[in-house]
């Protein structure tokens, strides 16, 4: 079904990318450093089932044909942008919040943000797509097949990633979150970490 002798170029290529700065691992080290560990294991959730929705749309050509509509990509990634900014503003207005880290609702809000700052990443579609079908040999199964089932791989090497993120940030957070001082230290840092990922949005190239 899936070609092996590509394979452990694909699975260096996807622990390589899992374990590399980026956009996901600020957003889950911002959401667990000023809400929690299940907040941000919450946000880890989010961020993959977006991922594996845009997995799933590039697999069906929707990602390439959004791709060819004017402007359709532009509005998607300002609106990302849009968001993490209000995300952002949201959090410097709340530098002396409690943690809520225990909080049921908390943690779906976090899942609600991930979720929504990942689909409103087309770039992220746009990569799958770029990416998964160097691996796929359609000799073997439907090209669209192997790439669901990659993507399903690239994404259990990240959510593993992305869940010691949440961990490390959240055990941070349980350690400092008594302290106002630290509080406000953490809760700045989140703002300054979803600016800076709504500036990226709107300054990066789209062909970055």
């Amino acid at each position: 079904m899936l070609d092996f002798s590509l394979f452990p170029i694909f699975l260096a290529g996807a622990a390589v990318l899992a374990l590399s700065p980026g956009p996901d691992m600020a957003f889950t080290l911002a959401t667990a450093a000023s809400r929690g560990p299940r907040a941000g294991l919450a946000a880890t959730a989010g961020i993959i089932t977006g991922g594996a929705i845009w997995t799933g749309l590039a697999a069906a050509g929707l990602a390439a044909l959004l791709a060819t509509i004017e402007h359709a990509l532009l509005v998607i990634r300002y609106a990302g942008a849009a968001y993490l900014l209000y995300l952002a503003w949201k959090a410097l207005r709340n530098l002396d919040a409690p943690i809520e880290a225990r909080s049921a609702r908390n943690a779906g809000r976090a899942f609600r943000r991930g979720l929504t700052t990942n689909l409103l990443n087309p770039k992220i579609g746009l990569f799958f797509l770029a990416f998964l079908p160097q691996f796929t040999n359609p000799d073997l199964s439907p090209v669209w097949l192997q790439m669901l089932i990659l993507g399903g791989i690239f994404f259990s090497i990240g959510t593993g990633v992305l869940v010691m993120v949440a961990l490390a940030a959240g055990q941070a957070q349980r350690l400092l979150g008594a302290s106002p001082t630290a509080r406000r230290v953490l809760n700045g840092l989140s703002a300054t970490a979803f600016a800076g990922l709504g500036l990226r949005l709107i300054l990066v190239d789209d062909a970055a």
